[in-house]
């Protein structure tokens, strides 16, 4: 049996070789595209960009708990919401962007640690219920508690100056929401890439396994839901600033279910099927409403279809085009 130092080693040497020469090419892709959208992109292509960028930094913060680690939470919307109203509540002081960044991560990952406090000990079945409870019963005291709008929400969130920089231009805040969630995908890279994100693979596959090596799963469990928590609402702050309103919608189970969809739809296996499934569900939601009164039928149906078709995502199906495709080449030659 492998014992805990030599399981960290190997992990070690796993992550190091995991950083591969394409991810410096995508580096470079996503740059010329975040550019080529700043200087050509209309008002409303930069809203709808901007949303997406949001939706992926949320997407793949809730697909730290269940593609990584096993976890399905119901509640991840309850951390979201938490960073929108904390930047609300922050706007009238006129703080720096990046202190109200920061508070509202801080909230984000505070509120995680206490909800994971109790939550974590039960069964999966039981632990996504609760957090489904705890969302729901944070989206009812915002929706009925007057000091943070009621039922209509912190209106009118304006995204202050960065120094000399007007957030509240949608170019720059475009670029600003872009960096900031780039940054955020890039924690999450480094975590589950680390030793730390391989011990939580190795916890989703077999936990009681786990424990009998000396792993504390508990602790990476927690550490791992406080930090999904808190990536969660630094989105929530950057989708208050897109949507310029924090309301007890970005609360309610439905906003916690997003996620989870569009991790199935790009892949929970992979660490950029959320980003993929964010794109295409976005682009989907925003197209098909605009085309139709039934547009959810239509998206539900899609998803359906996706998920039958590949059932590991548009990235494992993608994958498994492309294998299929060298072996034949490789048969053929």
């Amino acid at each position: 049996m492998a014992t805990p130092s030599a399981v960290r080693a190997l992990s070690v040497t796993t992550w190091r070789t995991s950083v591969r020469p394409w991810l410096a090419l995508l580096l470079m892709g996503v740059a010329a595209f975040v550019l080529g959208v700043f200087f050509f992109a209309t008002i409303s292509q930069l809203y709808f960009w901007t949303t997406v960028a949001e939706t992926v930094l949320f997407a793949t913060a809730v697909n730290l708990l269940f593609g990584q680690t096993g976890m399905l939470s119901f509640g991840q919307a309850a951390y979201f919401g938490i960073g929108a109203y904390a930047v609300g509540l922050l706007v009238p002081r006129d703080l720096n962007p990046l202190l109200m960044l920061a508070i509202s991560t801080l909230a984000g990952g505070l509120a995680a640690v206490v909800v994971g406090l109790i939550t974590l000990r039960t069964t999966e079945l039981v632990f996504a219920m609760l957090t489904l409870g705890f969302g729901m019963a944070l989206y009812s005291i915002t929706f009925h508690v007057q000091a943070v709008g009621g039922e209509n929400g912190i209106v009118g969130i304006i995204a202050p100056h960065l120094f000399w920089i007007d957030l509240g231009d949608s170019h720059a805040l475009w670029v600003f929401t872009t960096v900031v969630a780039g940054a955020g995908m890039a924690f999450l890279w480094v975590v589950a890439h680390s030793p730390f994100g391989r011990t939580l693979k190795m916890i989703r596959d077999d936990a009681a396994r786990a424990e009998n090596l000396g792993i504390p799963v508990f602790r990476y469990r927690l550490a791992a839901f406080t930090m999904s928590g808190a990536v969660c609402g630094l989105a929530g702050c950057l989708y208050a600033w897109a949507q310029n309103v924090a309301s007890p919608d970005a609360l309610f189970w439905t906003t916690s279910g997003t996620p989870v969809i569009v991790s199935l739809l790009g892949g929970t296996g992979f660490f950029f099927g959320p980003a993929v499934g964010a794109i295409v569900y976005v682009y989907a939601t925003n197209t098909l409403s605009q085309m139709t009164p039934a547009w959810i039928f239509y998206v539900g149906v899609g998803f359906l279809v996706v998920v039958l078709l590949a059932p590991d995502g548009i990235v494992g199906g993608l994958q498994r085009l492309w294998h299929l495709r060298r072996r034949r080449r490789r048969i053929q030659t």
